[in-house]
């Protein structure tokens, strides 16, 4: 999928060149076997917030928390962004009353924190630190005590979203948040906080199940056989077992994000019973991938050689043909 910018309401127009040449690149490309890709255009419109976007940005925010969206009041975040919407761009591409298939904003913790979307965000992410690690427990607990501004990085975006948009989004949220600082609003932080989608490899589940199907098989043979049998139990049981214990990102851009953090840490889901009882989620267990999250925070003297190195990466990614 290849991007064009266009010009939205309150919204600056953003950079086309690369994005246009991207486009250019993306059209010539060729599958291995010699045939020419199918490239869709599509106009992404750039929106400041809106309150027609509520219930749009509240499923995303679910999908950023996944199973443990209950246990965060995903509302009343929602409703900061809405609020404070000349900081931040959605993106949509069927004019400004559809639904947005991006966001990104920040919206600042300590301003916000008698809110009770921001405190139950905290309190779920604080508890989420490992003990353990006590220099690391240290770091974030007193982040979190928000005696310092922190500005959490509100990011998600629909999966088949390119990448490209990327760069042109966090230059908005940039130039936006100097603006509302040359302003005397609150947007300057010690500390910025970032929830990025991670996931590690584990044993397929779908490979269990046809162990399983045999053990059952086996188990309808001679009683000398069914030794088979008691074996399939420990493999099933194995079946989350980690391959590696490398991170892997959802998103090109988190990568580049997690390289630049000054603290960082994974974490699973509370729920996460019944995220792997989920249909849609079950794909993920039955080949092999188990979903999670990290929290990093990245200091405020490091953010924008991180805003330019997304700028310079993330502009000129090739899709894999």
């Amino acid at each position: 999928m290849s991007a064009t910018n266009t010009t939205a309401t309150n919204k600056r127009k953003a950079p086309e060149d690369d994005v246009k040449k991207q486009q250019d690149d993306d059209a010539s490309d060729e599958d291995s076997d010699g045939t020419i890709q199918d490239i869709v255009d599509v106009d992404f419109d750039f929106y400041n917030p809106e309150e027609v976007d509520y219930h749009a940005l509240k499923r995303l925010l679910s999908q950023l928390f996944s199973s443990d969206a209950e246990l965060i009041q995903v509302g009343d975040l929602a409703d900061i962004v809405i609020e404070e919407n000349h900081v931040g761009t959605t993106i949509k591409v069927d004019g400004q009353e559809s639904d947005p298939y991006a966001i990104l904003s920040v919206i600042n913790l300590k301003e916000q924190k008698a809110n009770a979307g921001v405190a139950s965000l905290c309190q779920y992410l604080a508890n989420k630190c490992p003990k353990k690690d006590e220099a690391l427990h240290k770091a974030v607990t007193k982040i979190f005590s928000l005696n310092d501004p922190v500005g959490w990085i509100v990011s998600e975006r629909f999966i088949n979203m390119p990448v490209e948009v990327m760069p042109p989004m966090y230059n908005l949220l940039q130039q936006e948040m100097k603006n509302a600082v040359d302003n005397n609003e609150a947007y300057t932080f010690e500390w910025y906080m970032f929830i990025i989608k991670v996931y590690k490899e584990v044993t397929p589940t779908v490979d269990d199940e046809e162990q399983q199907q045999e053990d059952q098989g086996a188990a309808k043979q001679p009683a000398a056989k069914k030794k088979k049998g008691k074996k399939s139990k420990s493999s099933s049981a194995a079946s989350t077992t980690l391959l590696t214990n490398e991170t892997f990102y959802y998103q090109a851009e988190d990568e580049i994000i997690a390289s630049y953090a000054s603290h960082q840490y994974d974490f699973t889901f509370t729920n996460k019973d019944k995220e792997a009882a989920s249909d849609s989620k079950r794909a993920f267990s039955d080949f092999g991938i188990a979903p999670s999250r990290k929290l990093v925070f990245v200091h405020q003297s490091k953010f924008a050689n991180l805003v330019d190195e997304i700028e310079k990466t993330c502009s000129n990614i090739t899709p894999m043909p």
